[in-house]
This record gives structure tokens, C-alpha cells and sequence, in this order.
């Protein structure tokens, strides 16, 4: 059995051992890409001190024979070659006291110097960890269950360190943030704080990955035996990450209405770390709800800690400091009283823990601040602004990478201004192909210059460049010699006031003229030639800054003969001054008129106590006439046992196109009165009628025109229209064409070849739609139309409710898209749903 234990030591020591690769990807994937290489080497190198420091000093101070229950006093240099347990149980507290040393690697990324960063890894591993290790992890010997160290013997439990591990990583890191300060940029003097996104999130989603691999290890082998605890230890905390990284996602989206990956990566880790010490003691639910509280917990945590200006590259003090402290007061609130053993009450084991929790801010976020602000004051902990600026991947290891080259090429070519260099292209490579992009872009922007000066080389207008405030005229164009008769020669250097009439400016001095030139628009002043002659000018001037410099840009044109032309044009305003005034009272008469004709329109569609009375159908209408009348028809009418619909549309708009509606009305009734029920004879002989009334008309108007008949849950339909929409109760819809099914009333004197009949069969929640296409075709303000798709969709939405309630939620929907935009045609809409 022992040698059980000690290959599943073994084990757990190899999984803890991949949260170091686990840490470095998290780490470099939340930062940016010009400190990843520092990130890794860090991550590296920290792990190579703290393993030697933990064999030279840090496991005797941990785990020697302790003094007074305050460090331990023996097993520097350990000697493990005998005793192949001892060798696994060093190897697993190594892994330990390596995971402690990381934590502060991501916290201070960015910024630290790798020296300094070594200084504070040593540190850690050295001194401040193995101290509190031993006050509450010491045990009489390696194998033994009596606990030494002075805060175990009270009671405290933290079985796989949540605070031994986890919050002194945590309060190092807060210690080295508060001397170091934040990266540059994070938090501006003015706004709110900015957000430094990470370069490559897979990659830290693969570090949290490997990080939940490793913890299995760190809780599992924390029990020190292959026994029956520790298949429901991993248990415990694969719940508890699960359940954080649920509650951050959670609380995390609804505050930053965005599910950001940080959420989901923080918020899992919180979870293990805080059922870290009570993962042996408690149930999984138990489990479940410390996860989750943890997630939260470090979420109030990293906002506090950004409220107070700290900047954690990867909120480690939120996630290793914050979900520790709940994780190790939590076993006190949740933790069985027989599997904790301590013989305390559940309020004086609330008392030990909190102890812990405070004995361990002190001393590890103390004695690091301490420590570390003595040192900053003889050997700078950070890096300088340049360095942060260039990365410290260049500015510490000289590790230059393409896009340094990039940047280097690029800045050269910003100081010599030579549009025409190109940066070097590293092919089948990312930077490569940035490298060719920027390079199509100098030569597009070498081109936008050439043409540029092309265009102010032949304008006609006269462009000058100036300086403030002297005004002095730097540059001039071709058209400015010609316009104010000077040689390009003599402008250079003149004062831009010798080119305008001051008496006719009413200016008194250059300023005020400035000012007034610099409004938007342009302004009309009188310019002076070389000869002394005034003539009208139109000016425009812009200001442009560079490099904290300004200078000005001046278009002048002379508008001698748009003057001439604008009198001319005043004198023809004047005669149609006098035509505009006969032709309002006309106006008003044809306002008139299309009023009429919108009532009469309304005053003839049926009735909803009409529509009401229609067996095994609900139906309801709407119909909104355009401002200029667009003879948009619907009818609904019961006869003998038959239903027949109708809806059509007539072309044109006005008065004509009412009465050619009200003439179908007519003749569908006087069919219908007629007891005529053939489909076929129904159109040809209202066809026939509209005809013979459009010809004495002497117009080309037509209709397009559907008509149904209903009969106990089937409809017959014919005539050509708009398509009709059926939405079944399942969701489903069906467009049905009625381009095969009839030809346009009043365009042929016979039409009876072209009617045809389709039929459709109801169910009970089916509903139909028909339209005019003064629906589909509403365009809004940007010119986009409302559209048939978008007409099914809020049909299908809305299936469940009644024939009323889908019109209305149609009709507002389609005022939502057309907003302010005038309606030109007539909007019509009839809803039919089964019974």
C-alpha cells in the first residue's frame, strides 16, 4: 500500500507540474504579444529558483523539525536517497512552492524588470512561503498527522492551500503592484479605465485547461494517500471550477452586457482555487455553491481592486487573493466537524480560519511591500518607459521578432518621409503579409499625394497655404497667379491680407478675419489683383494642426460671373414669384379633392362588426391611405353560405384610382348578388365591366386583384396579386404565387383563358396573410424596404395570438421601419386566422 501512495504522489506531483506550462499559456495569452517572450522565460526561470531555493532552504523551513511551532530547523540541502516516500513528498511540495512563485509572474507582467522579478521569486520561495508552510502545515515528521506549526496546532485548516498557496501568491502580487504601479495607458488621468486586451485568448483558455488538469493533482495528491477520499476530493473540484466559471459568466455578462473570455477563465479558477481547502470536508453540492460564490468573489474583487488604480495584468490578486480568503473561511462555514477533526465549534473554527486568513495578508503582502520598497529605492523594480513602450521581450532579452523589424523599418521611414521605401516581407508569415499590406498602403497613399498635387496644380481655384499670425502666404498654386495677377515668386512670403479689399471686409484686423474665415462655409469678400482692381471672391479656410504647429489652407475663386448670373436669376424668381401665386389657390383645391377621396376610401371597407360574423374565420383589417391616395381595396362579404374575399391594388394614385376601386366594389357585390360562384366567369365578367369603365375613362389604369372563397376551412383562390402568406399553427410558412392564377382587371377586354384556382386547406391556429405592396415595398429614411421576409417573420413570431393582435403587431413593426419617412402608397392588410 505504501508504495500506492507514493506512485500516486508521483502522479499528482506530474499533474501539479503542468501548471507551470498551464500558467505560462494563461499568462501569455492576457498579455500582449511584445511581452510574451518574457512571460514564458519568467514562468520558466521562477520554477527553476524555486525548486533549488525549496531544496537548499525552503523545505527545512517548511518541514524541518520545528522551533517553537516557527520554523523548521533541519533538512537544508534535503538528502532524499533513501527513502522513496520522502523523495515523492518533496517532489509534491516543491511542485507546491512553485505554483506560490508563478502567481506573481502574470500579476506584474508588462512592466517588472526579470531581475527584479527574480528578487521577488526568491523571496517567495526562500522565505515568505515556506514560514507560513510551516505555521500551518508543519507535522511532527513527513509522514506524520500531528501537526507543529503554531497556527495548525489552534486548528486552522487549509488542506491543499487556498491561503498557503494561493493568497500569499495573491498578497505578494498586490504588494509588487502597489511599489511597481500600473502599466502606462491603463488608467488615464481623465475617463474611465482602459482595457489592455491579451494577444491570444485560445491560447488562454488552453492555460486554464491545463490549470484544471494540474489542480486535480494539487487537490487530490494533497491527501497524501491513494485512500477513499480522493476520488471525491477531484470530484469536489472539478464541480467547484465548473460552478465558478458558471457564476462569473453569469453575473459577469449581465454587468458588461458581453460574455468576455475572462470571465470564463477567471471565473473557473476562482472556483478551484476556493474549494482548495475545503475539498476533503464538505459535500458536492457544499462543493458546488463554494465554487460559485468564489466566481463572484473575484469579481467584487478585480472591480475594487481597478476602483482603486491596481492594475493586475491578470487579475491574480482577484482570483488567487480573493478566492482564497473565501475559500479558507469557507471551511469553517461548511466543513463536517468529524472529517475537519480540530474539535472546535463551527464558530471558534470560523475564529482560526479568519486568523489564518489575516496572518497571512500580513505577512506575505508586509513583509514583500516592505521589503520591496527598499529595494526600489537602490535598484528601480520596473522597467523604464521606453522599454514598457518597445516590450519587454526586445527591451530584456533582445529577443527581436519580425514585427520589431517591421516597427524599426517603419519608424525610419517616418523620419525621412520617403513614401517611397518598402518595409522588407518576411513571406508565409503573419507579419509578412502585414509588411505587404503596409506596403500596398504607402504606395496607395504615395499615389493619393501625387494626385493630390496634381489636382492642386491644375484647379481652377487659388489655393494658398499660410502661417498664423503673421499670415505670410507659403505656398501658391497656378490659378492663384492668374487670379490676383501676382508671380508665384512675389506670393510666396505677402501677407494674404494684400489680397483683399479691407474697406469692403469691414475688418480691422488680420485676426478678426482669420476667425471669421474659419466658420464652416464659405464666405464672400472683395479681392485685389496686382492692378488694384476689386472684384467678388468666395473664401474657404481650414486650420490644420501638426506636430503641435498650425498652418492654414485657403481656397479663393472669383465669382464675377456668378454674380452677373445670380441678378439674372433673381429678376426669373420675381416673374415665378407671380406664377407660384396663381397656382396656390389650385393647390388648395386638389388638397380638397384627395381629402374627399381618402374618406370615401375608408367609409367603404367593411365594418369589424362585419368581419365579426364570419363563420370559423377571425379577421381583421387596416387600411391607411398615402398622402396622395393609392386605391389600395379590400373587402369581406358573407352570401348564401359563401364567404368571398377580396384585396387588390390599382395603379396610380389620386381620385381616378378610388373610383376605378369603387367600381370593383360594386361589381364584386352585384356578382355576388347574382348567386355567380364560377371562379373563372366571376373575373372575366367583373373584368369585362372594369374594362369597358377604364376605355370611356380614357386611362390605362388597371387592378391587380385576388379573390377568395371560404368554405369550412378551405379557401379557393384566383386572380393575380401580391403572393399570400399561410402561416401554419406549427410555425411553418408557405408563400403561395398568385402570378399563374389570373391577369390585371381592366388591361384586356377578356381575361377568362388566363384564370386559374388554387385551394388551400385550414387547420385550426392557422393564419393567412394578404397585402399590398405598399407594405413591402415601405422604405425607411436609408432607403431600405420593409420586405416580404421580414412581413413572415413577424407573422410567424406572433402565430399564437388573435387576428387583431398580429395586424397590430405588423402594422407596428412597419411604423418602427419607416420611422419619419412619408408613406407613398396605401397600406393594406387583412388577417385571416382559423378557428
Amino acid at each position: 500500500m505504501q508504495q500506492i501512495d507514493t506512485l500516486w504522489l508521483l502522479a499528482c506531483s506530474w499533474l501539479v507540474f503542468l501548471m507551470q506550462p498551464g500558467f505560462m499559456c494563461l499568462e501569455s495569452g492576457l498579455t500582449r504579444s511584445k511581452n510574451s517572450i518574457n512571460v514564458a522565460v519568467k514562468n520558466l526561470t521562477d520554477f527553476g529558483l524555486s525548486v533549488a531555493s525549496f531544496w537548499v532552504l525552503g523545505y527545512a523551513l517548511m518541514f524541518g523539525s520545528s522551533w517553537a511551532g516557527w520554523l523548521g530547523s533541519d533538512g537544508f540541502f534535503l538528502t532524499i536517497d533513501s527513502s522513496p516516500k520522502l523523495a515523492a513528498f518533496f517532489l509534491f511540495q516543491a511542485m507546491f512552492c512553485s505554483t506560490a512563485t508563478t502567481i506573481v509572474s502574470g500579476a506584474v507582467a508588462e512592466r517588472m524588470s526579470f531581475r527584479a522579478y527574480l528578487i521577488s521569486a526568491l523571496l517567495v520561495s526562500n522565505l515568505i512561503y515556506p514560514l507560513f508552510g510551516h505555521w500551518a502545515w508543519n507535522r511532527a515528521s513527513y509522514d506524520s498527522e500531528t501537526l507543529t506549526g503554531w497556527l495548525g496546532q489552534l486548528g486552522f485548516v487549509d488542506f491543499a492551500g487556498s491561503t498557503v498557496v494561493h493568497s500569499v501568491g495573491g498578497w505578494v502580487s498586490l504588494a509588487a503592484l502597489l511599489v511597481i504601479g500600473p502599466r502606462t495607458g491603463r488608467f488615464p488621468t481623465e475617463g474611465r479605465p482602459r482595457k489592455i486586451h491579451g494577444s491570444n485568448l485560445p491560447l488562454s483558455v488552453m492555460g486554464a485547461m491545463l490549470l484544471w488538469i494540474g489542480w486535480f493533482g494539487f487537490n487530490g495528491g494533497s491527501a497524501l494517500a491513494f485512500n477513499d477520499q480522493v476520488a471525491g476530493i477531484i470530484v469536489h473540484t472539478l464541480i467547484a471550477g465548473a460552478a465558478g466559471l458558471i457564476s462569473a459568466l453569469v453575473i459577469g455578462w449581465r454587468q458588461r452586457k458581453v460574455p468576455e473570455v475572462e470571465l470564463l477563465i477567471n471565473g473557473s479558477l476562482a472556483g478551484l482555487v476556493s474549494i482548495t481547502a475545503s475539498c476533503h470536508a464538505v459535500t458536492t453540492p457544499e462543493a458546488a455553491f463554494i465554487g460559485a460564490i468564489g466566481g463572484a468573489v473575484m469579481l467584487l474583487t478585480s472591480s475594487m481592486l481597478e476602483r482603486w488604480r491596481v492594475d493586475d495584468a491578470v487579475d491574480a490578486v482577484a482570483v488567487h487573493g480573493g478566492g482564497g480568503i473565501w475559500g479558507t473561511l469557507a471551511v469553517a462555514l461548511f466543513g463536517h466537524a468529524e472529517l475537519l477533526d480540530t474539535g472546535l465549534s463551527k464558530g471558534d473554527q470560523l475564529l482560526v480560519q479568519l486568523l489564518g486568513v489575516l496572518v497571512g495578508f500580513i505577512w506575505a503582502f508586509g513583509l514583500t511591500w516592505l521589503l520591496l520598497r527598499i529595494t526600489n529605492r537602490f535598484f528601480p523594480l520596473r522597467v523604464s518607459l521606453e522599454a514598457e513602450q518597445v516590450g519587454l521581450n526586445i527591451s530584456e532579452h533582445r529577443a527581436k521578432t519580425e514585427i520589431y523589424d517591421l516597427f524599426k523599418v517603419m519608424d525610419y521611414q517616418a523620419k525621412t518621409q520617403d513614401l517611397s521605401l518598402q518595409v522588407p516581407v518576411e513571406p508565409f508569415t503573419e507579419v509578412g503579409l502585414i509588411a505587404q499590406r503596409y506596403n500596398l498602403v504607402m504606395q496607395a497613399l504615395e499615389e493619393a499625394v501625387m494626385k493630390t498635387e496634381a489636382i492642386v496644380k491644375t484647379a481652377t481655384d487659388a489655393i494658398l497655404t499660410f502661417t498664423h499670425p503673421q499670415l505670410e502666404i507659403i505656398t501658391a498654386n497656378p490659378s492663384a497667379e492668374s487670379i490676383f495677377g501676382y508671380s508665384r515668386t512675389e506670393l510666396l512670403g505677402m501677407p494674404i491680407l494684400m489680397l483683399l479689399e479691407w474697406q469692403a471686409c469691414q475688418f480691422l484686423d488680420g485676426s478678426a478675419l482669420l476667425n471669421s474665415l474659419l466658420q464652416v462655409g464659405r464666405h464672400e469678400l472683395v479681392g485685389r489683383r496686382a492692378d488694384g482692381s476689386n472684384f467678388p471672391l468666395e473664401a474657404t479656410v481650414t486650420e490644420a494642426k501638426l506636430r503641435g504647429s498650425s498652418f492654414y489652407t485657403s481656397t479663393f475663386r472669383d465669382i464675377s460671373e456668378r454674380k452677373q448670373a445670380e441678378e439674372a436669376l433673381a429678376q426669373a424668381n420675381r416673374e415665378i414669384t407671380v406664377l407660384n401665386q396663381r397656382l396656390q389657390a389650385e393647390n388648395l383645391r386638389l388638397a380638397a379633392e384627395l381629402d374627399i377621396t381618402r374618406r370615401l376610401q375608408q367609409m367603404l371597407l367593411p365594418k369589424e362588426e362585419e368581419l365579426n360574423q364570419i363563420p370559423g374565420l377571425e379577421i381583421a383589417g387596416f387600411m391607411e391611405p398615402a398622402e396622395e391616395v393609392g386605391g389600395d381595396y379590400y373587402d369581406v362579404l358573407k352570401h348564401n353560405g359563401l364567404v368571398k374575399i377580396g384585396i387588390g391594388d390599382v395603379t396610380g394614385h389620386g381620385l381616378e384610382s378610388c373610383v376605378l376601386m369603387i367600381m370593383v366594389q360594386t361589381a364584386v357585390r352585384t356578382l355576388l348578388a347574382g348567386n355567380e360562384t364560377d371562379h373563372t366567369k366571376f373575373l372575366n365578367v367583373l373584368n369585362q365591366t372594369i374594362y369597358q369603365n377604364v376605355q370611356r375613362m380614357n386611362s390605362q389604369k388597371n387592378l391587380t386583384l385576388s379573390l377568395l372563397d371560404y368554405r369550412e376551412g378551405q379557401l379557393f383562390l384566383s386572380g393575380q396579386h401580391e403572393e399570400m402568406i399561410v402561416v401554419r399553427s406549427s410555425g411553418s410558412v408557405e408563400r403561395i404565387d398568385t402570378l399563374d392564377l389570373g391577369f390585371p382587371v381592366g388591361l384586356e377586354p377578356d381575361i377568362a383563358d388566363f384564370v386559374k384556382e388554387a385551394r388551400v386547406q385550414l387547420y385550426p391556429g392557422d393564419v393567412v396573410i394578404l397585402y399590398t405592396d405598399g407594405i413591402t415595398e415601405a422604405e425607411n429614411l436609408q432607403g431600405v424596404q420593409y420586405g416580404i421576409e421580414r412581413l413572415c417573420q413577424v407573422v410567424q413570431l406572433n402565430r399564437d395570438d388573435s387576428a387583431c393582435q398580429i395586424k397590430q403587431a405588423v402594422i407596428d413593426e412597419l411604423r418602427r421601419h419607416i420611422g419619419k419617412q412619408k408613406v407613398f402608397d396605401d397600406i393594406t392588410l387583412l388577417v385571416l386566422k382559423q378557428r
